[in-house]
């Protein structure tokens, strides 16, 4: 009988530590400038038609994505992030994969910084006459 009620207990006591689950961060948080807003969509149609109307890429992206388009003077910013399975070297692998793609690319540059405590992939280059910057890093 004691066995049982000891197994019975082990069992009770695994199924409630299954259930529980620590959360460390949901989200991250940014301090963005004042002159920094979400573009609105009126904002949005004018860009695509009179600044990248003669773009492939940027113009797709822009429409597609209207709920990540940001602006802060005349500079447009795309605010995106994924759940994803956290690797070992995903940044210089990310980074190796570019290089490679761009290689023939003479505009085009990347490095790997460390920026307030986390590695930060960089990547630069002019895509359709226009300086694109890239930013990925990792939570």
């Amino acid at each position: 009988m004691k066995k049982t009620t000891f197994v019975f207990a082990l069992i009770l006591f695994s199924f409630t530590g299954m259930a529980q689950r620590i959360v460390l961060s949901g989200s991250a948080t940014i301090d963005p400038p004042k002159k920094f807003h979400k573009a609105q969509k009126s904002e949005i149609s004018s860009m695509v038609t009179k600044r990248f109307g003669k773009t492939k890429y940027l113009s797709k992206t822009i429409k597609f994505s209207a709920d990540k388009v940001y602006l802060i003077d005349d500079i447009v910013v795309f605010i995106n992030s994924e759940s994803m399975s956290r690797k070992p070297g995903f940044l210089k692998d990310r980074k190796l994969g570019f290089d490679d793609t761009y290689q023939n690319d003479k505009s085009y540059s990347s490095k790997i910084e460390a920026i307030s405590g986390k590695d930060v992939l960089i990547m630069d280059m002019i895509l359709e006459g226009l300086k694109m910057f890239n930013f990925t890093t990792t939570n």
